[in-house]
């Protein structure tokens, strides 16, 4: 027979009327398990969108683009029947409302405060979560539902959410050596190599105006991540040269190896950046166009190679793959010899003349 709560409260009574610790427990005894998930769930508010705040250095763009245009469409149509997953700021705005960061919603808000008159209410739900906790829900809920993430945006995101996991797993931020396993379990989260999460969390360490060159594709993501080991004044310095010939070049990976390479034994001036920038790419020089006879290249194929094989093969664009990977070849050795060449020159100089 069960015992009944008057009963239960009855036997534990002296307990109960001393602390509060046992009277917690006691209440956790006396409900159902039911009542316990019921208590753990979000509270759900309506409230205006107003007294949503951007999360702290989000790192997702909100771009009026397609996609946000079939989002405006869809609520337009059917309202927001996802409530905006959110947790307190513990502030409040100018008309003394609570206000509360976004965790997840962070376009519909945007559409909502489009569309919708200033007393439209949206519901959402708010969660009991720490900030870093808060963060990882963030970056999950983004990165495994948002088509069309730009580079800088998974990289900026990823290494707000590695930041966060190595927060929560060490509390007491104690010295240990970087957990390279949280990138692995990101990348099986993300469906991605470690290896290739390293590569994204390192745009993040690009000034601004480099990351926006990344995302509008003029400058490639292995560029971007060479880059990305320069200083803060090192990357500015690139920046500087490409502003001050009107984006005529682009850095490519040759050069920013070679800029890598320089920047490690501190001797990155802004000359060499110069020097390095301006050596001609293969795409920037003007070619010449010869198609040799096909007799005289099946000459040159090497009988292991089977060059019977060959007789019936397009040859150009094997031709133009070959020639573009000679001259990148040597190109790269080309800013390669710049760069040995200049750490030579410093190493001669006298100690006051070197660069710090």
């Amino acid at each position: 027979m069960p015992v009944s709560q008057e009963n239960m409260r009855s036997a534990l009574g002296e307990i109960t009327q001393d602390s509060k610790i046992q009277e917690a427990k006691y209440a956790q005894i006396i409900t159902t398990q039911e009542q316990r998930d019921e208590a753990a769930m979000p509270e759900r508010l309506m409230i205006y969108p107003r007294q949503l705040v951007t999360f702290p250095n989000h790192p997702f763009y909100i771009r009026d683009d397609e996609d946000m245009s079939k989002l405006k469409e869809s609520i337009m149509n059917s309202g927001i029947r996802t409530p905006v997953e959110v947790i307190r700021t513990e502030e409040k705005n100018e008309r003394g409302e609570d206000t509360f960061y976004i965790v997840a919603g962070h376009r519909r808000t945007h559409v909502a405060r489009q569309i919708f008159p200033e007393d439209h209410r949206l519901e959402v739900r708010i969660h009991n979560m720490s900030m870093d906790e808060a963060i990882v829900a963030m970056t999950e809920s983004n990165l495994l539902t948002r088509e069309n993430i730009l580079p800088c945006e998974r990289g900026n995101a990823l290494r707000m959410e590695v930041e966060a996991r190595e927060r929560i797993s060490n509390p007491n931020n104690e010295k240990y050596t970087k957990n390279v396993k949280t990138r692995d379990l990101l990348g099986e989260t993300y469906n991605m190599t470690g290896r290739n999460v390293q590569r994204y969390i390192r745009l993040s360490y690009l000034i601004p105006e480099l990351q926006t060159l990344i995302d509008d594709n003029k400058i490639g993501m292995v560029t971007g991540v060479e880059l990305s080991y320069l200083t803060a004044k090192e990357q500015r310095d690139v920046w500087d040269e490409m502003e001050l010939t009107a984006f005529e070049h682009y850095p490519n990976k040759a050069q920013a190896v070679a800029m890598r390479k320089l920047s490690k034994a501190g001797t990155l001036d802004m000359d060499a950046v110069v020097d390095i920038m301006e050596v001609d790419k293969p795409n920037q020089i003007e070619h010449v166009r010869y198609v040799p006879r096909k007799e005289d290249l099946l000459e040159q194929i090497p009988a292991y190679l089977k060059p019977e094989e060959w007789k019936d093969k397009d040859f150009t664009d094997f031709i133009g793959k070959a020639i573009a990977f000679y001259a990148s070849s040597l190109q790269e050795q080309h800013a390669q010899e710049i760069a040995d060449r200049m750490q030579e020159a410093n190493r001669n100089r006298k100690p006051w003349e070197r660069s710090i």
